[in-house]
């Protein structure tokens, strides 16, 4: 069986997505209780390798810094080894909206950097829908591998069905 499989079998998730670059995130509810109504959800991430062969996990750790929630992660690695995870956010006092962090080979293992906006939320979704969306995803530009595109969605105003779709881009200063 792959790690990957395993782990999934093991780790309690909502959405996992996996790169080709042997990096992984999933949604983790940070509660330890399925039925608190102040549950936290965080992202949770790894970085698999394959020395000799021989799949293992490299690094890992929950990105959830505060009481805001983090689902809809996307994780990508650039040619440097440079780590950017996005996702969405939101809490009884922020609306949703569009954060990444991230991480370069030089920082402490297993730790993310303080996290960047790409979008403040201008609305929230209405009670009678009970389902954010199932688009995110975080690749590297194949020009020059060094180039983070992101793209999630995000309301402009609150409502019920009227989800628009945001696409951003950014890259880490060292990646050339």
């Amino acid at each position: 069986m792959c790690p990957v499989q395993a782990l999934q079998g093991r780790l309690r998730h909502v959405s996992t997505r996996i790169s080709e670059s042997g990096i992984r995130s999933e949604t983790e509810d940070r509660s330890n209780s399925r039925n608190n109504r102040n549950q936290v959800t965080g992202i949770r991430w790894y970085e698999l390798r394959n020395p000799n062969g021989t799949p293992l996990v490299f690094q890992q750790g929950t990105f959830s810094p505060d009481t805001t929630n983090r689902w809809m992660g996307s994780i990508a690695m650039d040619k440097v080894g440079d780590i950017a995870l996005g996702y969405s956010v939101s809490s009884s006092s922020v609306l949703p909206s569009i954060r990444y962090t991230g991480r370069v080979p030089g920082d402490v293992a297993n730790t993310l950097q303080t996290e960047t906006s790409l979008w403040v939320g201008n609305g929230s979704q209405l009670p009678n829908l009970g389902r954010w969306g199932d688009y995110s995803a975080l690749t590297i530009d194949p020009v020059d591998d060094c180039t983070f595109w992101y793209t999630n969605e995000y309301l402009k105003s609150s409502g019920t069905f009227n989800w628009s779709t945001r696409i951003a881009s950014f890259k880490f200063p060292d990646c050339q």
